[in-house]
């Protein structure tokens, strides 16, 4: 087994160790289903925001096979659990499980992450992961809740601005919806739908003496819901955060949305619920310290 960088020749090869019936699938199940890695057109796509975040992809191969594939990406701008790699992803081909792939290819990414200058290697595992990272030396360090609400109108309106791809606020940290690299997300709002998926809705609101800037979309043209990214200062009070908690559900409320889903930090579920989100899920994020040579 060799473990090399992702070349494009492979890239339907990721997508069928990732889901194996996409081919007789329509786009938005795909998407549903298997995320990013369901069709090719988005795929690509998706490499392109991570290449542009400084991420890596990585390939185990057998015998010019594609068995596995792991991404890592650094996060270099503001976060609430401080400087990490991320690790994005890693998917073992069925039938080459338990034999050490996945193992080998959390190793390449961790050596990857050193390089990087990080020193911290976290990930948000899927439930039935779990075991296999904290076999390989992962632990809690923080948690998240999936949460939704009913859009309303705010209260009062403070002003607010739609903008663009160049505006990233890269003086904040996210407050919400942060399910992998800051700026990682952000490069993924963008180009939406040039590859079939609904465009988003990015606002920068001031509460207060603080900015915030909100993004929102629906993940497939099938989905019912809008996904809510909220970045804010990092003396953000939990007053402020419900302020922006709040103006999230009222922009979604102007654009017709039913309900609205977001997935913060425990610490600031309080603002969010006072806001009138509810708990559907709490999600551990896990790290792996890595040593210094």
């Amino acid at each position: 087994m060799r473990i090399v960088k992702f070349d494009y020749r492979f890239l339907e090869d990721v997508i069928s160790i990732h889901c194996p019936k996409w081919k007789e699938m329509p786009l938005s199940m795909r998407i549903r289903d298997c995320g990013y890695w369901g069709d090719p057109e988005v795929f690509s796509w998706y490499i392109d925001a991570l290449l542009s975040s400084d991420g890596k992809i990585l390939m185990a191969l057998k015998d010019d096979t594609l068995i596995g594939e792991a991404e890592i990406v650094p996060e270099r701008l503001k976060c609430p659990v401080g400087d990490h790699a991320y690790l994005q992803m890693v998917w073992v081909k069925e039938g080459e499980r338990g034999i050490g792939v996945g193992r080998r290819l959390v190793e390449e990414c961790g050596k990857l992450a050193r390089e990087m200058g990080f020193y911290a290697l976290d990930t948000i595992p899927y439930d039935e992961a779990i075991p296999f990272f904290e076999a390989l030396g992962f632990s809690e360090i923080e948690s998240q809740v999936l949460m939704e609400a009913k859009p309303r109108p705010a209260p009062e309106q403070p002003k607010i601005e739609e903008i663009g791809k160049r505006e990233l606020p890269v003086a904040v940290q996210m407050l919400a919806g942060q399910t992998r690299p800051s700026a990682l997300l952000w490069e993924l709002l963008w180009g939406r739908e040039a590859v079939g998926l609904p465009p988003p809705r990015v606002f920068k609101v001031r509460v207060g003496l603080w900015e915030f800037v909100l993004g929102l979309f629906r993940p497939t043209a099938d989905d019912n819901y809008l996904y809510a990214l909220i970045w804010g200062p990092e003396r953000a009070s939990l007053g402020q955060i419900f302020d922006s908690a709040e103006m999230a559900l009222s922009i979604a409320y102007d654009m017709g949305a039913t309900k609205v889903r977001t997935q913060t930090w425990c610490k600031y579920r309080g603002a969010f619920e006072a806001a009138g989100f509810e708990a559907i899920k709490r999600i551990k994020w896990m790290r792996m310290q890595l040593k210094k040579d």
